[in-house]
């Protein structure tokens, strides 16, 4: 082979490098989904093993009027980083509600390597918490309690194929739900689902976001 020919197939190399690339990054392009209906289609198509049921269409926990603690307006975007599951209650956490704290705590805990992106947080729908309650609130140690209004939240939700429903609505199990990084309800679990379902949902949803 000359040096001619030689110098002429490394250029075709590179050439045909630049179009494979090309084709990459413009079929990348397509695939992508530009609007909320088509990010709705293809989580549920890629979502074909999770656990827990996507929360269609989707919503925005930053359309909740929230307070912490103290008083004050707790505003999403001034927040680290990070998924939560909002676990909503009342100030007299009953049964079920007890059962769903224990079943998130132990999920955090379970997370390894992920925990450090994860919270939790009750949401209270009256503006007190019953003594015996903040007793048992004090077995999780990482867990956040907000305050929101019950009727906002059902707001949000009722358009949803996971409706915000509380305990005593119809006898309807109650729901916790997964948040992403960017606020959007994704993902609901009720006491039907195991632990473990919920972690390797968890971590793949993880395993596929940028960590910031």
């Amino acid at each position: 082979m000359t040096q001619q020919q030689s110098k002429k197939g490394g250029q075709w190399q590179v050439w045909l490098m630049v179009f494979i690339l090309g084709g990459v990054i413009i079929a990348g392009f397509l695939l992508f989904p530009h609007t909320e209906e088509a990010r709705n289609r293809l989580l549920k198509s890629l979502g074909t093993t999770n656990h827990g049921e996507f929360v269609l269409p989707a919503v925005s926990i930053k359309d909740l009027t929230l307070k912490d603690g103290e008083g004050q307006v707790w505003l999403f975007d001034e927040q680290k980083v990070k998924w939560r599951m909002v676990i909503p209650g009342n100030a007299n956490c009953l049964q079920e509600c007890r059962d769903l704290l224990y079943l998130t705590r132990q999920v955090h805990i379970s997370l390894g390597k992920y925990s450090r992106r994860f919270e939790r947080f009750y949401l209270n729908f009256d503006n007190h918490v019953e003594s015996d309650t903040a007793e048992y609130l004090k077995l999780h140690p990482f867990l956040h309690t907000l305050y929101a209004d019950e009727e906002e939240m059902r707001k949000l939700l009722t358009e949803t194929n996971a409706p915000f429903l509380s305990g005593t609505d119809s006898g309807e199990p109650l729901r916790v739900y997964l948040v992403d990084q960017d606020g959007r309800v994704m993902m609901s679990y009720t006491m039907a689902n195991s632990g473990n379902d919920i972690i390797e949902d968890i971590q793949h949803l993880m395993k596929y976001s940028p960590d910031h």
